[in-house]
């Protein structure tokens, strides 16, 4: 690129950045300060050298379990952990949909790890990992239940739980219990759902020595776009459309970071990390371009800001198996710790948030 060029970019970029916050409504700010100055994908001096194809410990024999990986990051972290890792299995939980529908993610995803495996086999004898569909809606605990009733009639056995699945969107909404739609699914199913799997998780670590079991859970540097106080308990139960949709989705990734610091201070024989995957061009982002002004302006320089999925899954795939993780620490991409905010950081609104959450299951009976 010339030094005109350079110029006449950043000359362009600075007058769309002033025409957005020009025109962007208050609740708009938050989401475009943190996408615009936020976290940069690549990693400083200080971060973590991860490559895939070198630095991935052996997962043989063990089991996987990854929410929304029928999506973009998801998919490709299960492509990356078979292609790589070679677990004995991995679950895919994600929304309920026909056999056909299901059985097209699971051909999608061997198809990518292994290419023709006839043809590709070769003289690597290594065992294909096995790819398996839960059913799974996280607006809905009866579903949370079901599909962990049915994972636990399969499986003794859980190395890597990675609580992936999330939504952002402009359009209030509440799930089946009457949570606010983003704290419901985003914190509250998956808190659920790490609460009923924990235990076979706590086996795990203690019958199989020499390895561990570790929960990964997708937070993001937009947890920083939570309202005033972090968390606004007395209206969770409501759709919270008196917040902003950048609030509603930032109040639950904070929730996710709160959730990784208790569940590693209570689960000692657990490695329990949070990660921001950093800013990826997604279908869920594609989504949102449909309903927010902010995101359809901004997609000229969308390029510039984010990283593709092949990127944007690096802090996953280290996380899940670094042995370099400290559990309890929220990381940004490539396991770079010490970027949280201060209400990330504070232990009594993380306490706060625990308690309130087991008074909101504790009617959910376990499963053995």
């Amino acid at each position: 690129m010339t030094a005109i060029a350079i110029i006449t970019w950043t000359t362009l970029s600075g007058l769309l950045i002033i025409f957005i916050f020009a025109i962007a409504r208050a609740e708009y700010r938050d989401m475009a300060r943190v996408t615009l100055f936020g976290s940069n994908n690549q990693a400083p001096s200080s971060g973590a050298t991860f490559d895939i194809t070198q630095d991935m410990p052996s997962m043989a024999g063990k089991v996987v379990l990854i929410t929304g990986a029928a999506g973009d990051l998801g998919r490709q972290t299960a492509i990356e952990l078979a292609r790589h890792g070679r677990p004995a299995c991995i679950y895919i939980a994600d929304l309920p949909r026909d056999q056909a529908a299901q059985k097209g993610i699971i051909d999608r995803v061997f198809h990518e790890a292994y290419g023709d495996s006839s043809e590709t086999m070769g003289t690597d004898t290594s065992p294909r990992t096995e790819i398996r569909f839960l059913d799974l809606d996280l607006t809905s605990f009866e579903s949370i239940r079901a599909c962990v009733a049915e994972f636990l009639a399969r499986e003794k056995r859980l190395d890597v739980l990675l609580l992936n699945a999330g939504i952002i969107r402009v359009r209030t909404g509440q799930t089946t219990e009457g949570y606010e739609v983003h704290f419901g699914l985003n914190y509250v199913g998956h808190a659920l759902l790490a609460k009923l799997l924990v235990p076979t998780m706590v086996h795990t670590a203690q019958k199989h020595t020499g390895t561990d079991a570790r929960m990964v859970v997708v937070s993001s540097e937009g947890h920083a776009m939570s309202p005033k106080g972090g968390i606004q308990f007395d209206k969770l139960k409501t759709d919270c459309a008196q917040m902003s949709y950048a609030q509603r989705y930032g109040q639950s990734k904070l929730a996710l970071i709160a959730l990784t610091k208790q569940m590693a201070h209570r689960y000692p024989e657990l490695k329990v990390a949070s990660v921001h995957p950093g800013r990826i061009i997604t279908g869920m982002a594609a989504g949102l371009a449909e309903e927010s002004l902010l995101v359809r302006l901004t997609k000229p320089i969308a390029p510039y800001i984010c990283v593709p999925v092949a990127i944007g899954i690096l802090n996953h795939l280290w996380a899940a198996t670094s042995p370099d993780v400290v559990s309890g620490t929220y990381y940004e991409p490539v396991g770079v710790a010490g970027k949280e905010s201060a209400l990330a950081k504070d232990n009594d609104l993380s306490m706060r948030l625990w308690e309130w959450t087991e008074g909101e299951l504790k009617d959910v009976k376990p499963l053995k």
